[in-house]
C-alpha cells in the first residue's frame, strides 16, 4: 500500500459565533483552522466552541504517503465535498498534544473519490498497486523536467500545470 491510512470517518467544518473555523473529526478531535502570517495553520483545540453554522460535512481520510508518485510524501487530509475530496496537506505532520500547531496547505485540488480510496485503502493488486501494473515504468523513471520536455515536443496542452504522474499518463496515451 502506498498511502498508510491513519484515520477515517465523519468530519464537520463549522464556523463559531466568534467567526473561527473549527474542524471536527469523528466527534472527538477538534482543530482550529487559522490564517497565520506565513500561511494556514491547523491547531489542536478542545470541543468547547459555540457553533454558528456548519460550513461543510462528510467523510474524511487521513493518510500518510510514502513513495506514491501522485501524492507528496507527507500526511494528507481528504475531506469529502460533493462527489470528490478536498485535499489538505500537512507538511510538518499532524498536530499532537505536545506540538499542537502545524502548518496546513489547502492545495485547492478536488480529487475523485475513486482515486482517494484507491490510494489510501487499496492493497496489492486489488487496489493501490494495481494502477502501476502494465504502465510504462520507463516513463515513470524519468524526472518531471524530462517528462515536461517530452510533452512539449508532443505539444500536450496543459503540461506546465501537470504533476509528474499526469505527464506520465498523457505521454503513455500516445
Amino acid at each position: 500500500m502506498r498511502g498508510k491510512l491513519e484515520n477515517e470517518g465523519h468530519y464537520e467544518l463549522f464556523k463559531t459565533i466568534n467567526g473561527n473555523q473549527i474542524l471536527n473529526l469523528n466527534d472527538n478531535k477538534f482543530f482550529a483552522v487559522v490564517k497565520g502570517q506565513k500561511g494556514d495553520l491547523l491547531i489542536a483545540t478542545d470541543e468547547d466552541h459555540q457553533k454558528e453554522k456548519t460550513i461543510r460535512q462528510g467523510n474524511f481520510y487521513l493518510s500518510d504517503f510514502d513513495d506514491d508518485p501522485e501524492f507528496s510524501d507527507m500526511p494528507h487530509l481528504f475531506l469529502e465535498e460533493g462527489e470528490k475530496y478536498r485535499e489538505w496537506i500537512l507538511p510538518n505532520d499532524k498536530p499532537t498534544q505536545g506540538d499542537y500547531q502545524k502548518k496546513l496547505v489547502k492545495s485547492g485540488n478536488l480529487v475523485s473519490k475513486s482515486k482517494v480510496e484507491r490510494h489510501v485503502k487499496g492493497k496489492g493488486n486489488t487496489g493501490t498497486e494495481k494502477q502501476y501494473i502494465g504502465k510504462q515504468e520507463k516513463l515513470r523513471s524519468k524526472t518531471k523536467d524530462e517528462l515536461y520536455e517530452m510533452a512539449k515536443k508532443k505539444n500536450i496542452s496543459g503540461r506546465s500545470r501537470m504533476k509528474k504522474e499526469e505527464l506520465v499518463e498523457k505521454l503513455a496515451q500516445d
